[in-house]
């Protein structure tokens, strides 16, 4: 049972650092949302086409930006660095993002995604890193249609999320009963050698014993994260 317990949480960290996905427990203290006993996550690590001089990368993010916007997770997994893979298997992970996205209390959406800033290369024992940094505009709707209705826990429900997802942004958009998201990330393409292709994994400064599983403390250092 601990073993089983350990793999849960290893999972549930992992999610977010591939997808920024964060469970907000908080909502479970809204009367409102009582019946969301897991509510609200959020979503993802993407990227446009602003890769700089780096042809490869630019193409390694094109795709990776599209296999995002379609939700195509099973695709997805291919431009995941493999790392994250010996802490949870890509099939477990799969099941866990399409449980994310589209599930009985909720459905979320990619609305728009580019990139803000590509760092100079850093390397460290033969690999090559990046910092990327990029900006992502979600939609969150509830099934239940009520549950944003209630304008007295509106602008609650907004700081609340703000809060747990670091989010420059929340705003209730009434015309189509959805929270609009707005937020800036940081992710790191690798390169573990000259002839692998780019491989990617998000910064969640929020499980740091976990970053640096994944991360060498040289790199995040130079990177000053």
């Amino acid at each position: 049972m601990l073993r089983k317990n350990l793999y849960i949480q290893a999972a549930k960290i992992v999610r977010r650092i591939v997808l920024g996905i964060r469970l907000i427990t908080t909502f479970q203290k809204i009367a409102c949302l009582k019946k969301f006993p897991l509510l609200l996550f959020i979503a993802l690590t993407s990227l446009s086409s602003l890769a700089q001089r780096d042809t490869s990368l630019q193409r390694r993010l094109d795709e990776y930006l599209a296999a995002n916007k379609q939700l195509n997770f099973e695709k997805l997994m291919t431009y995941i660095h493999p790392k994250l893979f010996e802490i949870v298997p890509k099939a477990e992970m799969i099941e866990l993002f399409k449980s994310i996205f589209d599930n009985p209390q909720m459905t979320i959406s990619m609305d728009s995604m580019f990139v803000t800033g590509i760092s100079k290369s850093f390397n460290f024992k033969g690999a090559e890193y990046k910092q990327v940094d990029y900006y992502l505009g979600m939609s969150l709707r509830f099934k239940d249609t009520s549950v944003l209705k209630e304008k007295d826990k509106v602008s609650e429900i907004e700081e609340r999320v703000k809060t747990a997802m670091g989010a420059q942004n929340v705003k209730y958009i009434a015309e189509d009963n959805r929270l609009a998201i707005d937020t800036r990330k940081i992710m790191f393409a690798i390169k573990d050698n000259p002839r692998t292709q780019w491989m990617f994994v998000g910064y969640e400064p929020q499980q740091m014993d976990m970053m640096k599983m994944l991360i060498p403390t040289e790199v995040l250092t130079n990177f000053k994260l």
